[in-house]
């Protein structure tokens, strides 16, 4: 019995974690948008939909592990370590900027070396092959770690996608893909992408496991990715995981998706929110009540806001610091 309470309380203690990881990542994505609205911020590539199995996936792996994830991956981030006050220099393109020293757009380049997120790039899917090149890298070197490389559906529609996922399963690499499919590629329904809207049932032709959840669920998202990261630790290669999830927002801010989406459909993806699914999973668990989630949720708001007014007061890059750690010797 008393190990049984320890694990329940172990299990409390992170799915309290992975419920506030969220609550910074919507904090930090409603603040952009209100950012960009006031002409202060340039642009904001919403993470809103896909903070579940974000943070699930993320929080499978290890310290030790490496995530590649893409430009959309906000939530990624926050559970490898990244602050809003470290975000929100990014967001206004400030010198201190730890992840592109304000040389890119809010999460669309970026790397942070010291909490193993490598570079993310905007040339969708580039960085699958790469995220199989550091798996591969680290079978060679018998290093025991893991990659997670996520991806949205696509990214599944290029070729790097075939290469990438194909190269892993070949030299039965320690790597977990994760696609987070929304169902759109901007604004190309999946199904003009696919004739198989179940990326998962791919894997069987690269010889991997292939795994379709709920990505709106996040225990459900954990689970999955913990048996993904454990058989990639075995040796027994990679796996390829379909989390079903729904985009709120925008592609971006210079995305408007009433163009192409009805109004139904957004009312739908609105009720399918993994945050404020988790959030009632919670309460019903009584792990936390609901005024206490909301809670959590006003002070992460009230800190996103306060990173903002900070970040926009720090000091500008110098021009003469422009091609700095550009080229070799610089």
């Amino acid at each position: 019995m008393a190990t049984a309470t320890r694990a329940e309380g172990a299990t409390r203690k992170l799915y309290l974690n992975l419920h506030r990881w969220m609550c910074m990542a919507k904090a930090l994505d409603d603040r952009m948008h209100i950012l960009v609205k006031q002409g202060r911020a340039p642009f904001v590539g919403s993470s809103r939909g896909h903070e579940g199995i974000q943070v699930a996936s993320t929080a499978a792996i290890g310290p030790d592990d490496w995530l590649v994830p893409h430009y959309r991956g906000l939530a990624n981030a926050i559970v490898r370590g990244l602050t809003m006050k470290e975000w929100m220099l990014a967001v206004f393109a400030k010198a201190g900027d730890p992840l592109s020293a304000g040389r890119n757009i809010p999460g669309g380049c970026y790397s942070y070396r010291k909490l193993k997120i490598a570079s993310v790039s905007q040339v969708v899917a580039s960085w699958i092959p790469k995220a199989a090149g550091i798996a591969y890298a680290a079978k060679l070197k018998t290093e025991g770690s893991v990659t997670l490389c996520t991806f949205g559906d696509g990214a599944t529609s290029q070729g790097e996608f075939h290469e990438g996922v194909n190269f892993a399963a070949v030299h039965r690499l320690p790597v977990v893909f994760v696609c987070e499919n929304n169902s759109y590629a901007i604004s190309v329904p999946i199904r003009l992408q696919m004739a198989n809207p179940d990326v998962a049932d791919r894997a069987a032709g690269y010889g991997i496991a292939g795994v379709t959840v709920d990505g709106t669920d996040v225990p459900a998202c954990h689970e999955v990715c913990r048996e993904a990261v454990a058989r990639a630790r075995r040796g027994e290669g990679p796996t390829l995981i379909d989390a079903k999830i729904w985009r709120i927002n925008s592609h971006t801010s210079e995305d408007n998706h009433l163009k192409y989406r009805t109004r139904q459909e957004l009312d739908e993806a609105a009720h399918h929110d993994p945050l404020n699914r988790f959030s009632a999973w919670l309460v019903e668990r009584r792990w936390i009540t609901a005024e206490g989630a909301a809670e959590v949720q006003a002070a992460c708001d009230a800190e996103a806001s306060e990173a903002a007014d900070w970040a926009e007061q720090q000091p500008d890059p110098l021009p003469e610091d422009a091609l700095k750690n550009v080229f070799s010797g610089t």
